[in-house]
């Protein structure tokens, strides 16, 4: 498996082409949060546990791409307790942590785990590629928007909490509009595949919105 590296900070996204025009703002302007960056990893090879998750996740690409189908090994995956290094499960001030778990050497898709400090947030986003997430540690919270043309702006639409064990799967666009984070007193972690190369999870996966 290739080496694990490090990721640039990015201070905004970039518009997606095929999705309606919205009115994206900088990550860093949404609610006082500085932009994410990544956290450096520990290991030089991806977890075991992630094996059987690469594995579904390279034969989706080759049939066309990933879909749902992968929720449930991602799932699996997010529930082993050794799956993180005590690296991959350190916060940081500011802003959630990624660290990188797996990039496949075709640039195809990304795996990576976000450590949420207490109280830190996503700013609010659609997607620019596909993506999926499972929590692994803790109990996030999820508030989940509805696109209005009229305004160009997400309205919300109701949050719900994350458990342990939770997963599920989205497309690009505008059509799965979120926020994530932490409301709790102590960290939580959850796993992410992306559609993206390594060198594009700051960049080219969540699409930043207005909300109305």
């Amino acid at each position: 498996m290739p080496q694990v590296q490090s990721m640039p900070d990015v201070q905004s996204v970039p518009e997606a082409q095929s999705v309606p025009q919205a009115r994206s703002i900088p990550q860093s302007q949404q609610a006082g949060l500085s932009a994410p960056s990544l956290v450096p990893a520990g290991p030089e090879t991806a977890p075991a546990a992630l094996a059987a998750l690469i594995d579904a996740l390279e034969a989706a690409c080759a049939a066309g791409g990933p879909d749902a189908r992968i929720v449930p090994l991602l799932q699996e995956a997010a529930a082993r307790r050794g799956l993180l290094t005590a690296d991959q499960r350190c916060s940081k001030p500011g802003c959630y942590a990624r660290h990188l778990l797996y990039s496949d050497p075709h640039g195809r898709f990304s795996i990576v785990s976000i450590v949420w400090g207490a109280g830190q947030f996503s700013p609010t986003h659609g997607h620019q590629t596909w993506c999926a997430y499972a929590v692994h540690d803790g109990t996030l919270q999820e508030t989940l928007y509805a696109w209005d043309d009229a305004s160009g702006t997400a309205r919300p639409a109701r949050t719900q909490a994350r458990p342990v064990g939770y997963g599920c799967f989205a497309s690009a666009g505008l059509d799965q509009i979120h926020r994530l984070g932490n409301p709790g007193g102590e960290p939580a972690i959850s796993i992410h595949v992306y559609g993206v190369e390594r060198d594009h999870v700051c960049t080219h996966v969540n699409r930043v919105v207005q909300v109305g």
